[in-house]
């Protein structure tokens, strides 16, 4: 792992505990959005760094995300979505919808619009929305998966062995 990366990571977590800040997160669910932001964000870059797209990379990272809050939840005693909203947050594809509200005011001011410009807008535009689906999806798959929560996992599990 280089600098580099270790350093991006450090830096989602500061921008998710920003967030966690600005949706008045419990503290107790801090540490959670911490462990949230760096676990998906390295995923992420890892994927990324070995050859993966970034809609298929950022699955991965929110899906890992998506199954580490199942569990973090009831460590936290806190619902997944107060801590994984503001962890997920740091992976959303800023600036390929800025390039893409950009290229639309570029193109709306333009009477002979260039087909690269059309082409990288709507390149920039598709990006952004399958990464925001990705996002979606990731966080959204393992709770579905994994309806029944840890607890009640382990209460049935515990109610078998002493009805045997």
């Amino acid at each position: 792992m280089s600098f580099i990366f270790i350093e991006k990571v450090l830096w989602a977590v500061v921008a998710a505990l920003g967030f966690a800040t600005l949706f008045t997160v419990p503290r107790r669910a801090f540490w959670a959005v911490a462990v949230l932001a760096a676990i998906g964000y390295a995923l992420r870059g890892f994927a990324l760094d070995n050859g993966a797209s970034l809609v298929l990379a950022t699955l991965l990272g929110s899906c890992a995300m998506g199954l580490l809050s199942i569990q973090l939840a009831h460590w936290v005693h806190t619902p997944t979505t107060v801590f994984m909203a503001p962890a997920v947050i740091p992976m959303v594809p800023g600036i390929y919808a800025y390039r893409f509200m950009m290229g639309l005011l570029e193109i709306s001011n333009n009477p002979d619009v260039p087909v690269e410009l059309l082409t990288q807008t709507s390149s920039n535009g598709l990006k952004a929305v399958f990464v925001i689906l990705a996002l979606a999806i990731g966080v959204t798959i393992p709770s579905l998966l994994f309806r029944k929560s840890v607890k009640e996992i382990r209460l049935r599990k515990r109610l078998r062995k002493q009805h045997r």
